[in-house]
């Protein structure tokens, strides 16, 4: 009489994934050691996937549109514009100068051009009295304003915040469905890492 039923699907499965029999010569060399002794690339790979897909997707998400009712004006010389973020350099009327820039993603990615202006306009613009409507962004490591209207009569441009808001949450809710595949596929991984490691051949 068999008395080892064969395992449930799931346990196959699992068995099939962590690949060889238990390597039982390393895991006595593992006895005894903290987890993240013995499991360290599986946190590796967890903390890799913290670090470029998890927290920039949770800054961005903590950066969606605003209420436009909470947002700064303020008046300001445009000294010169730039193609990728910050996508403008200001002066205010206190002689401050700083860096704004229009909504776009956040992450570990090369900086990428605005859709919020055209070409024409960009260029256009240094050197105007604008005022601009914004707020800083939060949980970023350094103090940056994000803008959602421009307005400079001198040059007839005015961005409003409708055109702005719109067009950022359909490029936010595009980046989310990609960031959730990337981090299925990194949890896979991380889980096959596991497996493997418990079982002494990683």
């Amino acid at each position: 009489m068999n008395m080892n039923p064969p395992p449930g699907r799931w346990q196959a499965l699992i068995d099939k994934l962590s690949g060889p029999p238990p390597n039982e010569a390393v895991l006595a060399t593992r006895k005894g050691k903290p987890f993240w002794r013995r499991h360290r690339i599986f946190l590796v790979g967890m903390l890799t996937s913290l670090t470029l897909v998890i927290a920039p997707e949770v800054v961005n998400q903590l950066n969606r549109v605003p209420d436009p009712s909470t947002l700064q004006t303020l008046e300001v010389r445009i000294v010169r514009t730039e193609l990728t973020g910050p996508h403008l350099f200001v002066e205010l009327p206190d002689g401050q100068r700083r860096s704004m820039e229009w909504p776009a993603e956040l992450g570990l990615s090369r900086p990428l051009p605005s859709r919020a202006w055209t070409d024409a306009q960009r260029e256009s613009l240094p050197g105007c009295l604008a005022t601009v409507q914004g707020a800083p962004l939060m949980l970023t490591p350094t103090d940056r304003f994000r803008i959602w209207t421009l307005d400079c009569a001198e040059k007839n441009i005015s961005i409003n915040f409708d055109a702005t808001s719109k067009r950022y949450a359909q490029d936010l809710n595009e980046r989310l469905l990609i960031s959730l595949g990337v981090l299925f596929a990194c949890s896979l991984m991380n889980v096959l890492v596991f497996l493997r490691e418990k079982r002494g051949h990683l």
